[in-house]
């Protein structure tokens, strides 16, 4: 190939655009309708083989058909000197191989997956698998819009298999688990490579590194990939939890198709439903959720019919005797936290006393000691009665009711009712 060479009579070549192991892309000129298009010819190897001819030719077809703002429009396609070709609309602003050398910032990197699994989504419901998704092929226009290219090379190549000498045919580090295990590929299998990419946009690295081909393939089926969030600091778990949905090892387990992954993102869904769907190094099932709700659901309901039963059982309208004087006590511990602020604490014998005033139940007969000695208290203290006539008859008696002012008053054997008045001073006989 070379500059001004006519293609089909059709297609002047203009420039190289770049180059792979598998083909060689040229800018050209559609002469017809004076327009820049792409022209994308394969490597040589390829037409030797009749199979894989066909398969072109017919996926190339079925590429074709596709008509999306994010998909790359293919418009013609043959064999020029037995060099098969595909001719594409021309794609002015790169690819997004060229901005995924650094990580990118995160809303950046979600709209061009968003719009990248669009396109994607558009040929899985047209039945198209695109089979080798990589940063290279999703061009870029001029105004930074993705667009997903190479549908009917990747799916006539019949995906990424390794082959018998342990060789990876096109994009290793991009390929979904079934791939390297010679499964058929489906639109999950797009749905991964779309989150190798993302990984690789948020963090500047790709998620499996190994120096060959063959054991980076083969770390898709056996290594569980970091988070993102281990090599950028303050990352969102909710796209840590996207990008390893993505990258789960049971296709079940991701995104069905690129229209789910795509409103995922747009919708912002993702923030609620990832943050639950993998909680260590083993995805959670996708009905995780809802079972931990009904579980601690359950779990709500034993714990209130528990309550119930405790409250019933402790409304026993009968408390023994023993019980009765354990309430008695308490009711003066509370008759004591009531007392007024500033007050003076009383002490615990008046504390019984003031609990005989209360409407409490009748005290039993553990209670009458500390009832006979009430009066032994009053009158027979140094503080007492006694105190006072032994002191004298101007000494100003005790302020508090002496049952008896004798000097040595012996305790009544029942409480008198109500104290007896305080006498007066004047009234009191000399000694």
């Amino acid at each position: 190939m070379k500059p001004g060479e006519l293609i089909a009579k059709r297609y002047r070549l203009k420039h190289e655009l770049g180059r792979g192991g598998m083909a060689v892309v040229w800018c050209a000129t559609d002469t017809r309708l004076d327009r820049p298009v792409a022209v994308k010819f394969l490597a040589p190897e390829f037409s030797e083989d009749p199979e894989f001819l066909v398969r072109f030719f017919t996926e190339a077809q079925s590429a074709a058909s596709l008509a999306h703002p994010n998909v790359v429009a293919v418009l013609d396609f043959g064999d020029f000197e037995n060099r098969p070709y595909l001719v594409m609309e021309y794609v002015a602003g790169g690819s997004v191989a060229d901005v995924a050398v650094q990580p990118l910032m995160p809303e950046r990197a979600l709209e061009i997956i968003e719009r990248a699994a669009r396109g994607a989504g558009a040929a899985h419901l047209n039945g198209v698998v695109h089979r080798d998704i990589k940063p290279a092929n999703i061009l870029l226009d001029d105004e930074g819009h993705p667009k997903l290219a190479d549908f009917g090379i990747a799916a006539a190549r019949g995906g990424e298999r390794m082959t018998a000498t342990g060789d990876a045919i096109g994009s290793p580090h991009y390929i979904s688990p079934e791939q390297v295990s010679g499964q058929s590929a489906t639109p999950a299998s797009d749905v991964y490579s779309l989150g190798v990419v993302l990984y690789q946009l948020l963090t500047g690295v790709r998620p499996f590194e190994h120096d060959n081909i063959t054991a980076v393939a083969i770390s898709h089926v056996d290594e569980e990939p970091e988070p993102p969030s281990d090599h950028i600091e303050d990352l969102d778990p909710a796209l840590d939890a996207l990008v390893l949905r993505c990258l789960a090892k049971d296709p079940e387990e991701r995104y069905i198709d690129g229209n789910e992954l795509a409103d995922s993102i747009s919708t912002g869904r993702y923030l609620e439903e990832n943050t639950v769907m993998f909680t260590g190094e083993e995805p959670a099932p996708r009905r995780g959720p809802r079972v931990a709700v009904g579980a601690a659901v359950a779990l709500g309901v034993a714990a209130l019919a528990l309550v119930g039963v405790l409250a019933l059982g402790g409304a026993d309208p009968a408390p023994s005797s023993e019980d009765e004087g354990q309430s008695s006590s308490e009711t003066g511990t509370k008759d004591r936290g009531r007392e007024r602020p500033g007050s003076t604490p009383t002490p615990i014998t008046e504390t019984v006393e003031s609990g005989e005033s209360t409407p409490a139940p009748e005290p039993s007969e553990e209670e009458e000691p500390e009832e006979e000695s009430e009066p032994s208290n009053g009158g027979g203290g140094p503080s007492g009665g006694g105190g006072s006539t032994g002191g004298g008859g101007s000494t100003v008696p005790d302020p508090d009711p002496e049952p008896d002012p004798e000097p040595e008053p012996k305790p009544e054997p029942e409480p008198e009712p109500e104290p007896e008045p305080v006498p007066d001073p004047a009234e009191t006989p000399a000694p």
